[in-house]
């Protein structure tokens, strides 16, 4: 060692270059313990020996005679959940904060795995202090499915990377390597030989620092599904008629805040947090009546709420309907060339009562006039092919997730009777009904592809009528439970508007 320094010395005299000896500090380790005495270079240059509380950085890591793995592990922390911090009050959309999360804020953490000693209640710790930050922040419901966090956005979930998963398969992947090589390598087979809890390898030892399987996708979907409350809407997903990557496609897009995307799952969830929930899952004794508090007459629970409540039909649940019908009104009509392309928002788009051209004409909320009464003649749209003498009869619902295929075939039913009339008053050659259905979470059925695929638009669309569909949703139940219930004066009572906090 001082045949190398005084070398390196001679050689940058020799060049005339400044060493830097003030940069260089010794350390003297003699039986595990540190001794004092500084490094004499020559008569003018001397190296300080480092003080038995100084730490010195080598691959990134602080350290002196070894690895101080708590300071080390306290640091790594703080830096994470800064990050985390910082990301949580960004301006991203919801899949981008996510991203953000998995690519600035876990590689903190990543590349100390296998060299720092980790518990497994130190990795839960630190998953439970991601999901509190990203609750303050009101990107995430403190009620929420945990698994759900971690799932992949395709399967429904938040995407975020699951540490405890990745803390096991770099040790378990580590392991397996040294193991592999002490075969063939003479220093690997000493290491193995002689690690016995010196790293967190520890690969004198079986060690089981996790069951990476049970901590799989598809275990995590599993143990979603198995529960009472949170698992409905998997097990939805998982129906016949139901098209689940349609379903999760806003999602796996990303485009929500990350508070709107935080809400909806959590109506998903269905953990909001209503009368019928506060009585009969958290059990709050001081809610003895869980009667709708609009109503009044139906149990007030989310589904209530979302799609079936009287007192909402004729408004909100109306103005929901009314913005996924402008949407199909305006493709309808660019496409048929009845209106010029202004690229107005839908939300901006009024249809009007009538448009007409040469080959098409399309009506907007208007009762047909036929022969004999017919109870239901006004669907939401109606389009005539001129030319190939078609008629469509579009009539477009937002029910709740369970009522979806009970509502398309009631829609079929109930226009039955305008189709023949249709067909023989205007000579058509052809009517189709063509109910267009989505759930008010988004849930897409197959049968929406086909009504789409009837009326020639791209296959895309029900990503937009997705998006409205549950844009409008987080509204109603936002806007519901800022109404307060005044029992002295038998009133409801609106009040002041303001964001909505997770409780």
């Amino acid at each position: 060692m001082k045949s190398l320094i005084d070398a390196t010395a001679n050689f940058s005299k020799n060049i005339g270059m400044q060493f830097g000896l003030d940069k260089c500090k010794t350390i003297h380790i003699a039986k595990g313990k540190i001794q004092p005495g500084n490094y004499t270079v020559s008569r003018d240059e001397i190296i300080t020996a480092m003080e038995p509380n100084e730490l010195y950085k080598y691959l990134g890591y602080q350290q002196s005679k070894g690895i101080d793995h708590n300071k080390l592990k306290s640091s790594l922390r703080d830096e994470y959940k800064h990050r985390v911090h910082i990301l949580s009050k960004s301006n991203l959309a919801a899949k981008n904060l996510i991203k953000a999360i998995n690519t600035y804020a876990i590689p903190i953490l990543t590349y100390s795995f296998g060299i720092i000693k980790w518990t497994k209640t130190d990795i839960n710790n630190i998953q439970i202090a991601t999901r509190t930050i990203l609750t303050k922040h009101n990107c995430l419901h403190p009620k929420s499915a945990i698994e759900r966090v971690t799932i992949k956005r395709q399967d429904g979930g938040r995407g975020l990377i699951d540490i405890f998963t990745l803390w096991t398969t770099q040790i378990s992947k580590l392991r397996s390597f040294f193991f592999e090589k002490a075969s063939s390598s003479q220093i690997h087979k000493a290491i193995v030989s002689n690690d016995l809890n010196h790293t967190p390898l520890n690969l004198t030892q079986n060690l089981e620092v996790g069951n990476v399987e049970n901590n799989s996708e598809n275990c995590k979907i599993e143990q979603w599904k198995k529960k009472t409350l949170h698992g409905r809407h998997p097990q939805d997903l998982e129906q016949p008629h139901i098209d689940k990557s349609a379903s999760n496609k806003w999602l796996t897009l990303g485009f929500l805040f990350p508070e709107t995307e935080g809400f909806i799952i959590a109506i998903q969830d269905q953990i909001i947090n209503t009368k019928n929930y506060k009585k009969h899952i958290i059990k709050d004794s001081t809610v003895t009546d869980d009667r709708c508090r609009k109503c009044h007459n139906q149990p007030e629970t989310i589904q209530h709420i979302t799609g079936a409540c009287p007192n909402l039909a004729q408004t909100d649940y109306t103005h929901r309907h009314n913005q996924i019908a402008n949407i199909i009104h305006q493709r309808l009509a660019l496409k048929y060339e009845l209106i010029p392309d202004t690229h107005t928002p839908y939300y901006q788009y009024t249809p009007k009562t009538v448009l007409e051209n040469s080959t098409h004409k399309i009506y907007y909320d208007r009762a047909i006039l036929t022969d004999r009464t017919i109870h239901y003649n006004r669907p939401d749209i109606t389009v005539r092919d001129k030319i190939n003498k078609i008629t469509y009869l579009i009539d477009i619902a937002v029910p709740n997730t369970h009522n979806l295929q009970k509502t398309i075939a009631e829609k079929i039913h109930k226009y039955a009777d305008l189709r023949d009339e249709v067909l023989r008053i205007w000579k058509q050659q052809k009517v189709y009904i063509v109910p267009l259905v989505l759930s008010t979470t988004g849930v897409i059925p197959k049968h929406i592809h086909h009504g789409l695929k009837l009326l020639d638009l791209k296959p895309n669309t029900y990503i937009l009528l997705q998006k409205a569909a549950i844009l409008n949703t987080c509204r109603i139940v936002r806007k519901f439970l800022q109404i307060e219930y005044d029992q002295p004066h038998n009133a409801i009572v609106s009040q002041p508007q303001e964001t909505v906090t997770f409780t």
